[in-house]
C-alpha cells in the first residue's frame, strides 16, 4: 500500500470507493473487502490477519430549507482493524 500526502489530505493508492443505496449493499462491500484481506499463521493464531483494514462510511442527506436552498448534512464513520495485536 502506498500513502501519499496531498494538499487535500492523505491519498491511498488504489483505494476503492463505492456508492451504496441500502444496508445490504453496504454489507456486500464490507464482506468483499474483508475477503480480500491477507491472512497467515503465526505462533499465536493460525488464522491471523496480516493486514490493517480501514472501512469508512460517509452518509449524506439533503433537505430543502426555508430559504429554498438545498442543505446537505454529512456524517462520517471510520471502522479500523489494526492487524498484529493478538496475544
Amino acid at each position: 500500500m502506498e500513502l501519499k500526502d496531498k494538499d487535500t489530505g492523505v491519498y491511498v493508492k488504489d483505494l476503492s470507493t463505492f456508492v451504496v443505496k441500502s444496508p445490504a449493499d453496504l454489507m456486500d462491500v464490507f464482506k468483499e473487502g474483508n475477503a480480500n484481506r491477507h491472512v497467515g499463521a503465526t505462533n499465536m493464531n493460525e488464522h491471523s490477519s496480516r493486514s490493517h483494514s480501514v472501512f469508512t462510511i460517509t452518509v449524506e442527506s439533503s433537505q430543502m430549507g426555508d430559504d429554498g436552498k438545498a442543505h446537505i448534512k454529512v456524517g462520517k464513520f471510520n471502522i479500523v482493524d489494526l492487524a498484529g495485536s493478538e496475544r
